[in-house]
């Protein structure tokens, strides 16, 4: 599968790996988005260090706590910080973009970042975390 970078900015919103993100993703589905609309990237600072054991890691799938099949709803990616920003960059944030949101993902409660492409309802509730 070839990974084209997207020419419009995805809608992005920081969410706890939970049933609210669950609710969410569903709540897209239910409005017609498909599972190659919707990325969760959850972030794992386990893998935040850079070696050549990165590659088999690179943006592997890991399931844990939310409820609720995410795999058969949305793409999803469980990585450290520098592999997040690649993620983001890919879906068409731009770098700075990208650092700037990982970066307030590691400083908040938060744990992973829902991204949508081409959200065009108020389907999901926005919350005040936002690329300025």
């Amino acid at each position: 599968m070839i990974s084209l970078i997207s020419a419009t900015k995805p809608f992005v919103k920081l969410h706890k790996y939970d049933h609210h993100l669950v609710d969410d993703i569903e709540a897209l589905n239910s409005s017609g988005y498909a599972k190659d609309d919707i990325t969760v990237l959850k972030w794992n600072p386990d893998k935040n260090h850079s070696n050549q054991r990165d590659n088999f890691y690179k943006y592997s799938r890991h399931f844990e706590s939310a409820k609720g099949n995410i795999d058969s709803k949305a793409n999803f990616f469980d990585n450290g910080g520098k592999e997040l920003r690649t993620k983001l960059e890919h879906l068409g944030l731009t770098k700075d973009e990208a650092s700037a949101l990982v970066r307030e993902l590691e400083e908040t409660d938060k744990t992973c970042i829902l991204t949508v492409r081409d959200l065009k309802d108020n389907i999901i509730e926005m919350n005040t975390q936002y690329l300025h």
